[in-house]
């Protein structure tokens, strides 16, 4: 029967168990442990995280076949801290999924953690890609992470099809759909902020979750990759504390409070993380790139969201899949095209660390910093400058919420851009269109309604035989909106 030791020696126990372990402090002031997995790999825990606790119980257990007090537990942490705050390592950076080397703005490394068990990381120049160790950068994972696959590079000597090309095609994107998810895309593949928020927009069968889905594995893989949107904006940052991209479905409405949070986590914020039993609390800055999910429901009330998160927003609207596949069909050839596309986002990030420091676009009116970025992979992406720009600034490409009556109106116009008659045969108009929106009840409502609707002007006269009518006409760049938006 194996000794039980006194709680002294329980906790000598624990620290001759720990030797293994490098104990060091984060740059942000939390105590972290280096803990090796394989010969060339290595796995970061937080000292008083669950998971450090576990492996240090694990090894205690392996001799003694019992567990620690919890008072030589707390006695053992204790000290490694103070290892850790005096000892002879140095303070480490410390990242989730992306990191860099140099200068943040044009650096001269990306890495790229795979999570997977051999601890490999991708590393990206700009003179290429590389599948390198972990053993000099810090990676931390959360029990959500998953590993992403080793990319795979073209043969050159044998002709494939372009894996960007073929996730269009998958994914039935259309040219400025393709612009604005790429440009999203190569953005979050840039290890600081700002990051556009990616709204996927549009009705029941425009395969938006699977896309958002597809999105965020390409980059991020995770146990939970689709999220209901927390009701409390602390619970965001808690998320994004523990993911680097972030995807909300069901988007209908935000409160002010998490769209505020919402547009903090895209810019840069700065959080307080409470550590057990610490004088300080450690204080994390982050940025992450995000994804929000807006279905198109005829019956939703109106809804716009706040000018701040509007502003921050790049939106593509989906229409309606003509032929849907069987989800099943879809992921299994988005399983195939996982490492070769993942080869060719690094090998887009590397032209973007190539070319970084030549382009100019100019006064770029919404993300530049992004559009720059975008700009200078255009040549691997297959995007162009101007096309960029167009996707990035158009006023289309700003999530404007949900209005049953603009979206309806927007509609009628798509094939004219003028309308002429009086309010009653524009509502009988407008209510075959869209059946089931949440349309103004009578004429004289829909005639005082249009004031409000953006992109149109409404003229009111007298016809021929004394009856009021009106004319509509639309402003040419305001209404274009995809086919998505038709009912």
């Amino acid at each position: 029967m194996p000794t039980r030791l006194q709680q002294a020696d329980q906790a000598i126990a624990l620290l001759y168990h720990a030797r293994l372990a490098t104990p060091f402090f984060s740059r942000d002031g939390q105590p972290c442990a280096s803990i090796p997995r394989e010969v060339d790999s290595r796995r970061i825990f937080p000292l008083r995280s669950a998971d450090f606790r576990d492996w240090l119980t694990a090894n205690y257990y392996s001799e003694f076949e019992s567990a620690p007090s919890p008072e030589a537990l707390r006695t053992a942490l204790r000290t490694l801290e103070a290892r850790a705050q005096y000892g002879d390592t140095p303070a480490q950076k410390i990242d989730r999924r992306l990191s860099f080397e140099g200068d943040p703005f044009a650096p001269s490394k990306i890495l790229l953690d795979l999570a997977n068990p051999a601890g490999e990381i991708l590393g990206i120049t700009s003179h290429g890609w590389s599948i390198t160790d972990n053993l000099s950068h810090s990676f931390r994972q959360s029990s959500s992470t998953l590993p992403l696959p080793v990319p795979t590079a073209a043969n050159p000597q044998t002709p494939t099809p372009n894996p960007l090309d073929e996730f269009t095609v998958l994914f039935h994107l259309s040219p400025t759909s393709r612009t604005r998810i790429f440009t999203w895309l190569a953005a979050a593949l840039r290890p600081i902020g700002p990051y556009p928020i990616l709204v996927l927009r549009g009705p029941a069968s425009s395969g938006k979750s699977v896309l958002a889905r597809a999105l965020r594995v390409l980059i991020d893989p995770s146990t939970a990759p689709l999220r209901r949107l927390p009701v409390r904006d602390r619970e965001v940052l808690h998320l994004a504390l523990q993911n680097w991209i972030l995807v909300f479905d069901q988007i209908h409405r935000i409160p002010i409070k998490i769209s505020e949070a919402l547009c903090a986590i895209s810019s840069g914020d700065a959080l307080e993380v409470a550590q057990p039993d610490a004088r300080d609390s450690a204080l994390v800055e982050i940025a992450r790139p995000m994804i929000l999910i807006a279905p198109l429901d005829e019956a939703q009330s109106p809804w716009n969201p706040p000018r701040s998160l509007a502003n921050r927003s790049l939106t593509v609207d989906l229409p309606p899949i003509a032929a849907p596949r069987p989800e099943a069909a879809v992921w299994s050839s988005f399983e195939a095209l996982r490492a070769p596309a993942l080869a060719a986002l690094a090998q887009a990030v590397s032209s973007a660390l190539l070319h970084i420091r030549d382009i100019d676009l100019g006064n770029v009116a919404r993300f530049p910093d992004c559009a720059a970025w975008a700009a200078a992979a255009a040549p691997v992406l297959g995007l162009d400058a101007n096309a960029i720009i167009e996707a990035v600034a158009g006023p289309d490409s700003v999530w404007i919420g949900s209005d049953p009556l603009r979206d309806t109106l927007y509609a009628l116009l798509r094939s004219s851009p003028a309308w002429s008659g009086d309010a009653t045969a524009l509502l009988t108009e407008l209510r075959a269109l869209a059946p089931l929106a949440t349309l103004p009840s009578s004429p004289r409502g829909l005639s005082q309604a249009l004031t409000r609707i953006p992109g149109i002007s409404v003229s009111k006269g007298k016809g021929t035989h004394g009856q009021r009518t009106l004319s509509i006409l639309a402003a040419t760049q305001s209404i274009r909106r995809p086919a998505s938006e038709v009912f």
